[in-house]
């Protein structure tokens, strides 16, 4: 097993922030020491609180919004994934193990002491062993208030393609089991309370900004201009040029 050390942050990260797509060339873990917010994996978004550990492969793209200000520590690795294959997620630190290990590394790269990188080392195989030993089932995600969950992941990213097949899978259900329980609690489809956010942001950008309409269809994740036109009419009973025209009228 070949395992080297890259770097190792200790930080804290400001409410209502975020970190766009971007990826590393080897393994990152990122440990939530406090805070709440999401990361998205790939293709899969996770909800993260207090405790909780991402596991992130070379290359993999990721994103991170932080909801509350977010104290992190998170490290850089190469492995050559010879023993254990660690896959992409999120898992669960419940006895503060990972948390610990972390903590003696940051103290050794801190001090600099004598051999301070073969303790370096040491610590990073007893870091990867241990999150192999926590890496037992499907990535953790919290079962209290699904719908709310998905509901704000789907209002941040309205304007971007979502699949739903994997955000439902990352919840734990399937598509069909994940929208039958969705539309019960919202009157909505996913797919309905998807198109119902972008009309709501074009609805503000329309009456914002002096973008055309076409510009505001593909900004807010429309095909194209006549799609967005036919929604929007179904929607408001106007087209988007009258119902701008209106609200100028009204305000002169």
């Amino acid at each position: 097993m070949k395992f080297s050390f890259d770097f190792l942050y200790h930080t804290v990260r400001g409410e209502r922030t975020h970190i766009d797509d971007h990826s590393h060339a080897n393994y990152e873990l990122v440990y939530y020491v406090s805070g709440t917010g999401t990361t998205k994996i790939g293709d899969i978004p996770y909800r993260y609180s207090d405790g909780t550990f991402t596991i992130i492969q070379p290359g993999c793209k990721h994103d991170e919004y932080r909801e509350t200000d977010t104290e992190v520590i998170f490290i850089c690795f190469y492995y050559d994934n010879e023993r254990v294959r660690f896959e992409n997620g999120l898992y669960e630190d419940k006895e503060g193990t990972i948390r610990g290990i972390l903590k003696q590394m940051l103290d050794e790269l801190g001090s600099k002491d004598n051999y301070y990188d073969m303790a370096l080392h040491g610590l990073l195989c007893q870091l990867i062993a241990a999150s192999a030993r926590l890496m037992k089932g499907l990535p953790k995600q919290e079962t209290s208030d699904k719908v709310t969950y998905a509901k704000k992941y789907m209002e941040q990213y309205c304007t971007e393609k979502i699949d739903m097949v994997a955000l439902a899978n990352s919840l734990g259900y399937s598509y069909d089991h994940f929208r039958h329980f969705f539309k019960e609690k919202t009157g909505y489809s996913p797919t309905q309370f998807m198109i119902r956010n972008r009309l709501e942001q074009a609805k503000r950008m329309l009456l914002d900004t002096d973008k055309t309409a076409t510009e505001v269809a593909l900004e807010c994740g429309f095909s194209n201009a006549p799609q967005f036109s036919m929604m929007f009419k179904k929607d408001t009973g106007s087209s988007p040029k009258a119902y701008r025209e209106h609200f100028l009228l009204q305000n002169l």
